[in-house]
């Protein structure tokens, strides 16, 4: 296992920052059909969590990679570190009705995720959600594993919709 530090990754559009990501994968030794080249790129901090992108992952489609965040575990049947769609938007939804007054500005800093504009996560440090153990966690930290979910539709469905499709479905149940 390869661990790589690239917490500088951040271009200014959504190309760009597909670009550079499909980039640095490149860079990537070629594995063999006995030994898998696997790699780990450390993407994000905030406070005691770290955002993972492991490679390769499950579906094995060229550029895809899972999202971790270290420090919290999800649960369907067993404990993973890699939130789903669904999970993403239990916590959102876990925030908005339990914020509700501040609900807005973590709407605003998914639109400014979503539009590869500048965040400011100190607009929602006061917002939290519950993992499956009921503990609460920032919410800053599942908007910065939407911005690499972003990235991997962006990647995954690079001549179709990319990083729209996952956008809607939070509009559409007003999380974004």
């Amino acid at each position: 296992m390869t661990i790589i530090d690239l917490y500088k990754i951040m271009a200014s559009s959504k190309a760009k920052a597909r670009s550079e990501v499909v980039m640095e994968f490149l860079k990537e030794a070629c594995g063999s059909k006995d030994n898998v080249s696997r790699y780990e790129y450390n993407v994000e901090e905030f406070e005691n969590y770290k955002i993972v992108l492991k490679r390769p992952g499950r579906f094995k489609k060229g550029f895809d990679f899972t999202v971790n965040i270290r420090g919290i575990y999800f649960k369907k049947q067993k404990r993973y570190e890699n939130p789903s769609f669904t999970d993403i938007k239990k916590a959102l939804s876990y925030a908005k009705e339990n914020y509700a007054s501040s609900y807005d500005k973590v709407k605003k800093e998914i639109n400014n995720i979503f539009e590869v504009k500048s965040y400011d996560l100190e607009n929602v440090k006061e917002i939290y959600f519950i993992d499956y153990e009921m503990k609460l966690h920032p919410i800053a930290i599942i908007l910065l594993a939407i911005k690499w979910l972003f990235v991997s539709e962006d990647i995954s469905y690079w001549n179709w919709s990319g990083r729209n499709m996952f956008m809607d479905d939070l509009k559409k149940l007003l999380l974004a």
